[in-house]
């Protein structure tokens, strides 16, 4: 057996090709044939193989891997021996290998004439560039390029000259009737591998692409390989005419004596007879279905020869084979756009220059000829005028060279040539597709179909002609296909037309899925959301730009509503309720009553109910405070209601009735959850006493529960839990958080259980069933993985940290924390990695090392903006205190406490005020006023609706002070014993100052 890998993979045994199918074979072939004979371990070829996702057990995945290629090498080639794998091949037998030995055994030659015989033959291996099988092989080469840098050193120091290695050293032999190329031919070496492969297997393979792609160069350069090939021209045949064409260029290729038949078909026939060629036929697309019988009859009457066909859509033929034609690959696109600039104006792009061309290369979708008219520009204008320029494309490329056929001159001729072969339906297809900017679900199409009022073939039969491309169950367009749709609905006046209609099926279509949210199918739903993400966007800015398109607005925010929340993305969510919150105001409709609610608790949480902005209530409306070990929980509101006014609470007052009223006729899971919500801020807004939170006694009651669907009651159990959990009520917490993760695990909403979880995790840990509450907080982080935001997955890590923190678990912990620090990296999040340093902070303290925990929190404080909640703010400060007292700073511990308790009270967030008066005790009983630690203490308890006996701070401060002082009283309530927590929070600024 022997591997080839310079100017692309080849693969043979015993004379015979070998097939090798998908990445993931290749890449294990690959990283074997760098150690060929030698054991490779299961953990370099993992990383190797997997190098941005490792497989959850990857030895088990290599196993797999493995087995299925080893069906694909002769018996015995691949070994599994003990610790990985081993390939059983010479090093010589594999190119790169003896590249390398070669350049190797050149660097220690000390005899120079064997130096340069060394190098030599090694610069004779290299072929064409080296193939590896995508990302995670940079490293492969870079050291072949440096390899073969060395070995041109030795052989100019000689005097020898190393002239630059072939790129694709000709197979065959050319044949003087092909064209001879112009330029030198720029990657595609994978290609032209695979047309050789299948022109071995199949007699008639098809080379189909978009317009642009260098099918025709490909065609072009396998021709140049095979002696005696004919290259028949079909671009200016017109119907009727292929015959005549093929003809043409058999009579220019082939003398033969005399040619007694008189049509063009029969002294084709004639003249093929008994022959072993291969016939290009170029450019079928226009002429489709004759060029598919002229290939028919010209195979089954001359069975020597093979037929190498270049369109834009297949031939339909039986045993037809394809090589699908993508873009250029961007390291190629980069390398043709450069070389052609360089050509246009005699210097290749300069590196300030890189960031330009990558945005020209990504924009022009790789097309080889859609670079070769913008490099061309390059003699007239700069890079930076190319790239601004494409924001036109059509107008920026509308000349080019004059000598080549004229639907190659200009980019919109290209597209063009394809629009003029498309029936009605299939222009209206496209028109259609053009403003789907993310494409299309193919589970879509007849939904889509079905709005723009064309059948569902038209998309495939764009597909065919290569206009749009399926990828990964999608239908994606090129972007200069999808530019040049919306130019043509732009020209005909129908691009409003057209994008009205695309926001009513994409409202369609995210009704459908918001129905899947909340339950068993919330993963795959959530899929649609992400993958239709752009189209979203697309079809709510045209509501809200088009007259008469408000309704549609209000049913599209409704249907993505409840995703945004799960994803917490709460600009989107504010922004379409305020776009659409008055259209939402008739209240005819299940989606603008629940639009039009939203509205009106944005105005609860977001703003004082004068209606005046809340600076500080706007922070994160809806949202959840950062939390960490011992921070804020996720049922916590980062959203601190107003001072409601006369005037605010009366229009409150007035607004709120007819929506309660009108969700009880337009009934649904979300809109039987307005009603008992409304009543319960608007109870606590009326009730509320001068000077505090008027939320903080919220409660949701249960009229109009009774036959609400199970998952509202699911939902309303969860935010009791979560409001219990806010301010102290334990006994609720705990009931509640029981009936909601019973409900939603019945339901199977995963998302729903997870958060249900959480709280019940907070419940559990207060009851210090510790072992139980860490296994639920687990479950919790584990069910929305995918589900939500990454700040909020991380968040919910932080609960696990905290309750192994208190089981004393601590490298359980801190590789809990390694993992949330490379979740929060990967996502780039800022809010995750604040969150991360405040756990690692929270790890610090429990081990005693307040200088690293103030590190930690110094971080925070450079990530922290003027818009974070006080609930942080409190919390933070808190455990800079902590710290403080552990490095013996007690009077810059109490400054720290004084800033903390107001922003605690500010939150109206008792288990937050109760952190900051476990914080207080602290500093107290280094103080030596032990008596007021333990009022601390209690307080705590009482805020927290019981005492948390294995905080982490205390039991290290007991340490530290050898006494129990600190120690929580067992017998704490269960429920908190002060209504509204004021006396304790007075008691404990008292005993501060």
């Amino acid at each position: 057996m022997r591997l080839r890998f310079f100017g692309g993979l080849a693969a043979e045994a015993d004379g015979s090709p070998l097939e090798i199918r998908g990445r993931g074979q290749e890449a294990l072939l690959f990283r074997l044939a760098l150690d060929a004979g030698t054991t490779v371990a299961y953990r370099s070829l993992a990383e190797d193989v997997w190098p941005d996702d490792l497989p959850e057990d990857p030895r088990a995945s290599l196993q797999s891997l493995a087995s299925r290629l080893r069906r694909a090498l002769p018996a015995g080639t691949l070994e599994a021996v003990p610790g990985g794998y081993r390939l059983a091949l010479a090093r010589d037998d594999v190119d790169l290998a003896l590249f390398q030995d070669l350049i190797a055994r050149a660097r220690r030659a000390t005899d120079p004439a064997a130096a340069a015989g060394d190098a030599r033959a090694a610069l004779d291996l290299w072929r064409g560039d080296p193939w590896t099988p995508g990302d995670g092989f940079d490293w492969v080469v870079r050291d072949l390029l440096e390899d073969r840098a060395h070995a041109a050193r030795i052989l100019a120091a000689l005097g020898t000259e190393a002239s630059e290695p072939v790129r694709t050293p000709p197979a065959l032999s050319a044949d003087a009737s092909v064209p001879a190329a112009l330029t030198p031919l720029i990657g595609r070496q994978r290609e032209l591998e695979l047309i050789g492969e299948q022109l071995r297997d199949e007699r008639l393979v098809t080379l189909i692409g978009p317009g642009g792609a260098g099918k025709t160069t490909l065609a072009f350069e396998t021709a140049r390989r095979a002696p005696g090939a004919i290259v028949v021209e079909l671009a200016p045949a017109a119907p009727g005419e292929v015959w005549a064409a093929v003809a043409g260029a058999v009579g220019r290729s082939i003398r033969v004596g005399e040619l007694v038949s008189t049509s063009a078909r029969d002294r084709v026939a004639e003249a093929l007879a008994g022959r072993t060629l291969l016939v290009v036929l170029d450019n079928c697309e226009h002429v489709s279905a004759e060029a598919a019988a002229v290939a028919l009859d010209v195979l089954r009457g001359a069975p020597g020869s093979r037929i190498l066909a270049t369109s834009r859509e297949p031939l339909g033929l039986a045993g037809e084979a394809f090589v699908d034609l993508g873009p250029l690959p961007d390291r190629d696109a980069r390398e043709l756009f450069s070389r052609r600039v360089r050509a246009a104006r005699g210097s290749a792009p300069a590196p300030d220059e890189g960031a330009a061309v990558e945005r020209i290369v990504t924009r022009l979708d790789g097309l080889p000829l859609a670079l070769e008219l913008a490099a061309a520009k390059s003699r007239t204008l700069t890079i930076a005028e190319i790239d601004s320029g494409l924001d036109d494309r059509f107008a920026l490329l509308a000349t080019g060279p004059k000598a080549i056929e004229a639907r190659h001159q200009t980019l919109r001729a290209l597209i063009d040539w394809s629009w003029e072969t498309l029936t009605d339906a299939e222009r209206t297809a496209l028109r259609a597709a053009a403003v789907f900017p993310d494409g299309v679900d193919v589970r879509d199409v007849p939904v889509i179909g079905d709005a723009f009022d064309v059948d569902a073939d038209a998309f495939d039969g764009l597909v065919d002609k290569s206009l749009l491309r399926r990828s990964d169950g999608r239908l994606r367009m090129l972007e200069t296909v999808r530019e040049y749709g919306i130019d043509r609905l732009r020209t005909e006046g129908r691009e409003a037309e057209f994008r009205a209609v695309q926001a009513r099926a994409m409202t369609r279509l995210a009704a459908r899925e918001d129905a899947r949210l909340r339950g068993p199918e919330v993963r795959e739903a959530l899929a649609w959301f992400d993958a239709d993400d752009e189209n979203l966007s697309a079809a709510l800015r045209c509501c809200a730009e088009q007259a008469g398109l408000e309704d549609v607005g209000v049913r599209l925010v409704r249907a993505c509503l409840w995703t945004w929340l799960m994803r917490e993305r709460f600009e989107e969510l504010q922004s379409g309720v305020t776009r659409f919150g008055d259209a939402a105001a008739s209240l005819d409709s299940e989606a603008a009553v629940v639009v039009r609610a939203i509205a009106l608790l944005g105005t609860a949480f977001a703003r004082d109910l004068d209606g005046a902005a809340d600076d500080s209530a706007r922070r994160d409306p809806l949202g959840a405070a950062p939390e960490a070990a011992g921070a804020p929980a996720r049922g916590s509101t980062d959203a601190r209601p107003g001072e409601p006014t006369a005037g605010g609470l009366a229009r409150f007052e007035r607004e709120v009735p007819p929506v309660i009223e009108a969700a009880a006729v337009h009934r649904s899971e979300i809109s039987a959850a307005v009603a008992p919500l409304l009543r319960a801020i608007l109870a606590a807004a009326q009730n509320h006493r001068p000077g505090a939170p008027w939320s903080r006694n919220v409660v949701i009651g249960n009229e109009g529960l009774e036959d609400a669907p199970a998952w509202t009651r699911a939902l309303i159990s969860m935010l009791r839990s979560a409001i219990a959990q806010n301010g102290g009520d334990n006994q609720t917490l705990g009931v509640e958080s029981e009936k909601a993760v019973s409900m939603f695990r019945e339901l199977g909403d995963v998302w729903g259980t997870a958060f249900a979880s959480q709280m019940r995790s907070e419940w559990l840990q207060l009851a210090g069933r510790l072992d139980e509450a860490l296994a639920v907080a687990d479950a919790s982080s584990a069910g929305l993985l995918g589900l939500t935001s990454v700040t909020d997955l991380v968040q919910q890590r932080s609960q696990s940290i905290g309750l192994l923190l208190r089981l004393g678990r601590l490298d359980e912990a801190r590789a809990r924390l390694h993992e949330s620090k490379e979740l929060a990296r990967a996502e780039d999040s800022p809010r995750a990695i604040a969150q991360t340093d405040m756990d690692a902070a929270a790890i610090e303290i429990a081990v005693g090392d307040g200088a690293a925990a103030l590190r930690h929190l110094d971080a925070v404080a450079a990530e922290m903006l003027p818009s974070y909640p006080d609930q942080l703010i409190a919390w933070s400060r808190s455990r800079r205190a902590q710290a403080l007292l552990l490095e013996g700073r007690a009077d810059e511990a109490r400054a720290a406490l004084a800033e903390a308790l107001p922003a605690a009270a500010r939150s109206g967030d008792h288990p937050i005020v109760a952190d900051v008066a476990v914080s207080i005790a602290g500093w107290l009983a280094t103080m030596g006023r032990d008596a007021e630690a333990r009022r601390a203490l209690a307080a705590a308890a009482r805020l927290r609706g019981g005492a948390d006996a294995s905080d982490p701070f205390l039991r290290v401060m007991r340490e530290r002070l050898g006494s129990d002082v600190l120690l929580p009283d067992a017998a704490a309530p269960s429920s908190r014993a002060v209504p509204d927590g004021d006396d304790d929070v007075a008691a404990l600024a008292s005993l501060l100052a």
